[in-house]
């Protein structure tokens, strides 16, 4: 059986419940780190090794890292098992599941009856049902699986977002945590990154409220913003804002090629949307199970100001405009221009 994405609540929660358990103290024995949501994932890590050897008290006789090489399971086990005569306790962190071998039972046994002062943490973002010792992992009795949000939880998303804002003292509002997990397509390594500069930029003595304006600017002025915002202005059926788009784009150096990809990327998202629809599912319901990278009811409403048959029009349109830029020497943002007003049409 190949391996499967872990299942139960996205990563952010399992993460505030690791934080929480480690006011109480880490219980002894194996714990297994795996998921697709590696940002949570990597924190729980840092945590759970912070609690269990504080700074400074890490004197490499403390704690062993496996996995830059193969590895026997047996000496995995005995590592951390091992008393050693200056450090009581003992912590194995085996940072690449792929570097374990050997025969199944021995992580059983250590799982079922650790010694009291005893660690070992294994870093598997996937495991693989097909291969006997993450089998064995997969099956053991403390394992947090991280899972990335889905299109339905965008707000908890958002919530990430402005929670990791006010860690570095800056306050987004909503338009602006969507437009930067949009850019960053849901990546929050990506988002703390562009939070960074933005802190950097404003300096120490700036903290504070983080606009829409001040998002767009920094982030396009990197050349990172891609056709999200178009498509937003799109969606809202907003041709000034989608031309303005559309030019701070061009003048960013983003391939039009690009944008026009991003652009029928959301066409697509809300012509399922609008199928889910009109096969009498409920709007927002409907906008929930899709991602799209817009909020649910933003995309409901944009849908409103479109028939479907303008939406299905959408792919002949792009598809045009791709071979325009494909065909002939023309001015790409002049493409990129008409390819907007063609979509928006005359604001309803």
């Amino acid at each position: 059986m190949a391996a499967r994405g872990p299942k139960g609540p996205p990563g952010g929660e399992v993460l505030r419940a690791v934080l929480a358990r480690l006011k109480r103290g880490w219980p002894p024995g194996l714990t297994v780190l795996t998921g697709d949501d590696l940002f949570h994932l990597e924190a729980a890590q840092r945590a759970i090794l912070e609690r269990l050897l504080p700074p400074g008290e890490c004197d490499g006789l403390s704690l062993s890292v496996l996995g830059d090489r193969k590895v026997h399971v047996a000496d995995v086990v005995s590592a951390a098992s091992s008393a050693g005569m200056f450090a009581s306790r003992r912590v194995v962190l085996l940072r690449d599941v792929e570097a374990l071998e050997g025969e199944r039972g021995t992580l059983s046994e250590y799982a079922a009856d650790p010694p009291a002062e005893s660690f070992l943490l294994v870093r598997a973002p996937r495991l693989d049902g097909r291969r006997t010792l993450q089998k064995e992992l997969a099956a053991s009795p403390h394992v947090l699986a991280f899972r990335k949000a889905g299109p339905q939880e965008t707000g908890a998303l958002l919530r990430e977002v402005e929670s990791l804002a006010g860690e570095r003292g800056l306050s987004l509002d909503r338009d602006a945590a969507g437009l930067l997990l949009a850019v960053c397509a849901g990546d929050l390594h990506r988002v703390c990154s562009e939070m960074d500069k933005i802190a950097a930029w404003r300096g120490k003595e700036a903290p504070g409220r983080v606009g829409l304006p001040e998002i767009r600017d920094l982030v396009a002025g990197e050349g990172t913003l891609t056709g999200w915002e178009v498509a937003d202005a799109v969606v809202a059926r907003d041709f000034p804002r989608a031309l303005a788009a559309s030019r701070r784009l061009v003048s960013a150096g983003e391939e039009v090629r690009r944008t026009i990809g991003g652009l029928a990327w959301r066409a697509r998202s809300m012509l399922q949307v609008r199928a889910r629809i009109d096969a009498g599912e409920a709007p927002e319901r409907a906008a929930r199970s899709v991602w799209t990278g817009v909020d649910p009811r933003h995309l409901v409403a944009g849908l409103e100001r479109y028939e479907t048959g303008d939406l299905l029009r959408f792919p002949g349109k792009m598809l045009r405009a791709s071979r325009t830029l494909n065909s002939r020497s023309i001015d790409a943002g002049a493409v990129l221009e008409e390819l907007v007003e063609d979509l928006v049409g005359e604001r309803r």
